[in-house]
Order: C-alpha cells, then sequence, then structure tokens
C-alpha cells in the first residue's frame, strides 16, 4: 500500500479549524473528526507543523516584564540522550497555545481565554489549572514522543543527513530575510513576538532538529513489518468498529410535537405524542416508493406553508410579490440525508444498521430522550418520524487517485492573467516532450508553488471531496483517464494537471490509518518508558 504521502500538508485542500471545546483529543478521536478530508494523514502529535512560523497569527501574549529571564542554556527537560532548555520549551508551549488560539479564534471567549492577558493568571473553564499549565502539559506530552522517537532513531543507526539539515538552515534563513521585509530588525524579534521573549532562531533550529529525526525514524518505523496489514486484518478492524466506516443515505419526516403552551398537562402531552404516532403511521401507509415517500413530505410542506401564511397577519404587507416560487428540491432538501455515520445508539441507527436491512426499506421509529430523575435514567418518548433508506450501509468501496500538478499563482506572477499565460506556457513545453509522468515531475519539481514539489507535485491516494471542488471533480471525472493533462483553475490559481491513475480503496486506507494509530501509541508507550524525560517544574515556571 502507498505511503509516500503519508504526512503531507494537502495546501490546497478546504482546511477546516478544529474545535476541541478546550480538551486535548486523542489521536483517535483527531483520527474520526477529519476522517472525511484526511484519512490519508497519519495524525500524530510528534510532527508539529513547521509552517506555523510563517501563519499570521490571530493572538499572541505579550507579557511586559522588567527583566526577561533567561531561557536559553537554561535545562528543564532531561533524558539519556537529550537536554532542552527553556527556550525550546516556550517553542513548543507557544505552538501549541497559537494553534489552539488560531482555531479556535471565535470560540475564545467561551472558554475564558484572553490572548493579551498572560496565560499564568488565566484559568482553563470551570478548574484551578491556568491556562499556562494545561498548554505546559501539551508541550510535556509532545516532547515526552520526540524525545522518545529521537532517541530511539539514534539507538537505530538513524540520521539526518547533510541534505535535511540543509533544508531547515535554508528555510530559517528565508524567514529571517522575509521578517525584516515586515519591519523586524531580525528573526529573533519575530520569534519573541510570535512565541514569547527568549525564543531565538538557535532554540527553535534545535526543536525543528529534533522533530525532524523524530518525523524521519516514524516514516521508516510505519514501513515495517509491525506496521503492515493484510486485507484480512483490516476487514476484522471494520467489523469491529463499524462506526468509524459505515454510512448510510436516507429520506425522512418527524411527526414531533412541541409544548410551549404554558400549563401544559401531562395528559395533553400523552395525547399530542399520540396524534403524532398516528400521523406518522398514516404517513408510512401511504408509501410505496421512494418517490412517493418524496411527494409526501413535499405535500405536508406545502401544507404547513399555506397554514403559516394564513395565520401570518404581516405576510400580506411584507411580502414584495417577486419571491422565487419554491421547487419539490427546495422542500426537500432539508429532509435528504448522505453519508450519514453509524448511529449505534438510537433507536434509528439499530434499525438503519439491522444486517437484514436494505435499500428500498422504510418505517416508523420512536423518538425518545433520556433523562435524569431522582438519580434514575428515564426514557421519555418525545414523538415519531418516518424514515427511507435511499442507500443501505455502505463503505467507502471506490478507488482514490494519484495525480500530479504544478501550481502557479497570481500572487508570484504579479496577476491572474500571467499566472494563467505561464501555465499554458509550461504546459506547452511538456507536450512538446515525451509527456510521460516523470517528465511532468520534473517540470513540477521546477515550478509548482504548492509544497509537494519535492515529490514532483505528486498527490497519493485522494479521497473524494479532500481537494478544492474544481481540483476534485477533474480527478473524479469518470471519464479520466491515464496520462490525461488539463490545466484546472481554482481558488489557488491555476493547475496543470495529470492524471497517474487510481490509487488505494478509500475504506483501506482509513482502516491502514486506524490500525497503525492504535500499534504506534502502544510503540509510544513502551518507548517512552524506555526514555524517560525529567522536567524541572520551578525552571519551567519561569517561561514569560
Amino acid at each position: 500500500m502507498g505511503k509516500g504521502s503519508r504526512n503531507r500538508e494537502v495546501r490546497i485542500a478546504d482546511q477546516e479549524a478544529v474545535t476541541n471545546g478546550g480538551m486535548k483529543l486523542s489521536k483517535k478521536q483527531l483520527i474520526k473528526q477529519q476522517e472525511q478530508k484526511e484519512k490519508t494523514k497519519k495524525i500524530i502529535t510528534m510532527v508539529a507543523t513547521i509552517a506555523i512560523l510563517v501563519a499570521v497569527i490571530v493572538g499572541v501574549v505579550v507579557v511586559s516584564l522588567n527583566k526577561t529571564p533567561k531561557l536559553e542554556g537554561n535545562i528543564s527537560a532531561t533524558s539519556e540522550k537529550y537536554e532542552i532548555d527553556n527556550a525550546m520549551m516556550a517553542y513548543f508551549l507557544y505552538s501549541q497555545y497559537n494553534t489552539f488560539v488560531n482555531n479556535n479564534y471565535y470560540y475564545l471567549n467561551a472558554y475564558g481565554l484572553n490572548p493579551s492577558i498572560s496565560l499564568k493568571y488565566q484559568n482553563t473553564p470551570g478548574s484551578n489549572t491556568s491556562w499556562f499549565t494545561y498548554f505546559m502539559n501539551s508541550a510535556k506530552v509532545q516532547v515526552n514522543e520526540l524525545v522518545a522517537m529521537a532517541s530511539e532513531a539514534q539507538a537505530k543507526g538513524v540520521s539526518l543527513d547533510e541534505k535535511e539539515v540543509e533544508e531547515i538552515d535554508h528555510y530559517l534563513s528565508d524567514m529571517a530575510a522575509s521578517v525584516k521585509k515586515d519591519g523586524y530588525r531580525n528573526l529573533d524579534k519575530y520569534l519573541a513576538a510570535v512565541y514569547t521573549a527568549g525564543v531565538t532562531e538557535g532554540a527553535v533550529r534545535k526543536c525543528l532538529l529534533l522533530q525532524e529525526l523524530a518525523s524521519k525514524y516514524y516514516e521508516q518505523l510505519l514501513d515495517t513489518e509491525e506496521f503492515t496489514y493484510t486485507d484480512e486484518e483490516m476487514e476484522k478492524y471494520v467489523k469491529d468498529n463499524p462506526e468509524s466506516f459505515y454510512k448510510f443515505d436516507y429520506v425522512y419526516y418527524d411527526f414531533t410535537p412541541t409544548f410551549l403552551k404554558p400549563g401544559t398537562t401531562d395528559d395533553e402531552k400523552k395525547a399530542a405524542i399520540e396524534d403524532a404516532k398516528k400521523k406518522a403511521e398514516e404517513f408510512i401507509a401511504k408509501v410505496t416508493d421512494e418517490a412517493s415517500f418524496k411527494n409526501l413530505i413535499v405535500e405536508l410542506e406545502k401544507a404547513a406553508e399555506e397554514e403559516a401564511k394564513a395565520t401570518d397577519t404581516t405576510s400580506a404587507a411584507t411580502g414584495t410579490g417577486d419571491e422565487k416560487e419554491k421547487t419539490d428540491e427546495d422542500y426537500l432538501k432539508n429532509f435528504i440525508k448522505k453519508g450519514e455515520a453509524y448511529k449505534a445508539s438510537t433507536d434509528f441507527g439499530k434499525w438503519a444498521f439491522d444486517d437484514e436491512r436494505k435499500t428500498g426499506d422504510f418505517d416508523v421509529i420512536e423518538l425518545t430522550t433520556t433523562k435524569k430523575v431522582d438519580g434514575k435514567d428515564v426514557t421519555e418518548v418525545t414523538g415519531y418520524a418516518v424514515y427511507f433508506l435511499t442507500q443501505a450501509k455502505y463503505r467507502d468501496d471506490y478507488a482514490t487517485k494519484d495525480v500530479r500538478h504544478i501550481l502557479f499563482t497570481k500572487n508570484t506572477y504579479g496577476s491572474d492573467a500571467a499566472a494563467k499565460a505561464k501555465a499554458e506556457e509550461i504546459l506547452a513545453e511538456f507536450n512538446k516532450g515525451d509527456k510521460t509522468a516523470e517528465a511532468f515531475g520534473e517540470l513540477a519539481k521546477k515550478y509548482t508553488e504548492d509544497s509537494n514539489g519535492d515529490e514532483g507535485g505528486l498527490y497519493e491516494n485522494v479521497l473524494k471531496d479532500y481537494m478544492v471542488t474544481e481540483f476534485n471533480d477533474w480527478m473524479y471525472n469518470e471519464k479520466r483517464e491515464v496520462g490525461d493533462v488539463e490545466i484546472v483553475k481554482t481558488t489557488y490559481g491555476y493547475h496543470i494537471m495529470y492524471h497517474v491513475g487510481d490509487g488505494e480503496i478509500a475504506w483501506k486506507l482509513s482502516a491502514e490509518s486506524y490500525l497503525e494509530q492504535e500499534d504506534y501509541e502502544e510503540y509510544l508507550k513502551a518507548l517512552e518508558k524506555t526514555y524517560p524525560v525529567t522536567y524541572d517544574n520551578a525552571k519551567l515556571a519561569t517561561i514569560p
């Protein structure tokens, strides 16, 4: 199974902010959270994104001190093979913080986190734990993993080669030149603003070297037999964890009474529930197929709309008279669900995922809620709903796609037209040659503005809807053939696309990812016992 794009950050994909409610998610939870868009990425805390250094930080804690404590050389974490000082620990701590702020910017007030106040003087919600301690604990988890993996890399004779070290040095040099253009006197001043005073270029370099070595060993580890799985092992994992793989499509309509009238009695509620049940049963008795199910929904929605208009005395006065007439699709859109996840905890989920269930099945399902009464769980009926399975449970059995591309942006070429012209020029150059994937890859290494230039613009095992729409639609066009080349415009610029062919089956990528992650966690747990890190909390507390 191809693992070439294991940790690649796909720059052109639509990335969604991850809101974790203020709590650190487990690796398995992270995988589940991003399953649809990032199944091909292996989520591990060890691989920190270097790009955070050049991102626009939306919130940075600024602490004014008469005397900033010296961070470099103040060793606060030690292990058998590594010593880590406060400057490095501050880098890891504020990397955790900056990522959290970027991902949860609009929810910071709810978390009680104010970027303009020191983390030491703010507590996490409902606790006596300061945000400084919270992010320091997250940093320790990251450092424990990095040190364990890098130490084992050394023990196994794995090291960074000259080119890998040069790449980090060139990266820092380029950054230093860039921040001067932005008004910073030097890179250290920029790092102090992004992280905290005392975080220097030298400290960041040590951190990046540590991360790179740990990442390199991780990559090699996943290519060993211990982390390679047979189809039978993956099938078993799917069977044991259906909630992570199976989904279904359906249409529904609910009959749920609302009890908004003050003083509604229990008898009135009971009568309303019985009426909802009667309406649901009358509905389902008229169903013969999917079309009839949808037609009944449209009829009910139109009737409800007419009733609302009749009782709304202001509608005639406020309406413009030129509202667009609704179509059946407009009435149905809120009741059609596709790709819904396994729901083992609900009566509907149990019904939908029954082994006997098939496409075209329909039924009335009781809706319930559970609440505490005198310390005991009491289940209460809240209404009824009708369901029609338009596709019974399934998993992603489609083949993913392998594609190469070369990206040209207006930021580089000055205008949209210039970027397009450059793309056309390079496409013409490609068409004059032997038109092979390898030849395309060489052009990608030379011209692409995406982050995978070193891989010849190659993305392997790309899932449906992972890339931006135009990119995705080109790859998954059913008429697409190996060797097809074309220019595609997206919000990122112009892409010369080269279709390499089919990749792995989608569900297998997900199963492999889960298995790797679970086995890695066990491996790491043992490794961290072999290479423990000891922290000097008194020294850590002096970090601003």
